[in-house]
């Protein structure tokens, strides 16, 4: 009997603190002004804005150092989603058939647009060569460059890549010293073995 009644009083003790708890909480709500629950609510949406903001910044810096070791480990693929010449004329392409691959000493160069056979079977053409004089270079502000020559049997290029100082995204412009020509792509720096890229047939 001893213990039925105390644990009816225990019972009692709790629901009568709940009752108390959610008193003051709904005094505490009705306490604040339509004032103060706008600037709570603005506090919270800035919050909310911030932690955003650092998971975006963490995001860039792990596809920067994916990019970067590619790089480093020369096994990477620039993936274009434009080009544009000397003169400043741009086109929006598919980055899928669009870029440019380092793989040890190889080096492949593939221009293409939907909708067009093309020598390549994807609009364009598709190229190959050796790597030589391969060089990174790390800035201050956390941007590389990288640059390199390649031959093939038709391809004879100066390739420069600039890869931005956050993030992945990148620039490389191909001077072919065979023909004159100056092209530039920008991209998505992303290592060998994420990169879906499909490469066309080769001229030779």
């Amino acid at each position: 009997m001893k213990n039925i009644i105390r644990n009816i009083v225990l019972l009692v003790t709790l629901l009568f603190a709940v009752s108390i708890q959610a008193q003051d909480t709904s005094s505490n709500n009705k306490a604040l002004t339509k004032k103060e629950i706008r600037a709570q609510k603005r506090a919270e949406r800035l919050k909310a804005k911030e932690e955003k903001r650092k998971q975006a910044e963490a995001y860039e810096q792990i596809l920067h150092a994916q990019a970067v070791t590619g790089i480093d480990s020369m096994a990477f693929v620039l993936e274009a989603n434009q080009v544009y010449d000397r003169y400043g004329n741009i086109e929006n392409v598919n980055g899928n058939i669009n870029f440019v691959s380092v793989n040890g000493d190889r080096a492949v160069f593939q221009l293409g647009f939907d909708g067009v056979v093309g020598l390549n079977g994807v609009g364009g053409i598709t190229m190959e060569g050796k790597i030589s004089d391969y060089e990174v270079k790390e800035e201050k502000n956390g941007r590389r460059t990288v640059t390199f020559n390649v031959m093939g049997p038709v391809m004879l290029a100066r390739m420069q890549f600039s890869i931005d100082g956050s993030g992945n995204y990148a620039n490389v412009k191909v001077n072919a010293q065979t023909e004159n020509i100056e092209l530039s792509f920008r991209g998505v720096v992303k290592p060998s073995q994420v990169s879906t890229v499909y490469e066309g047939m080769k001229l030779f």
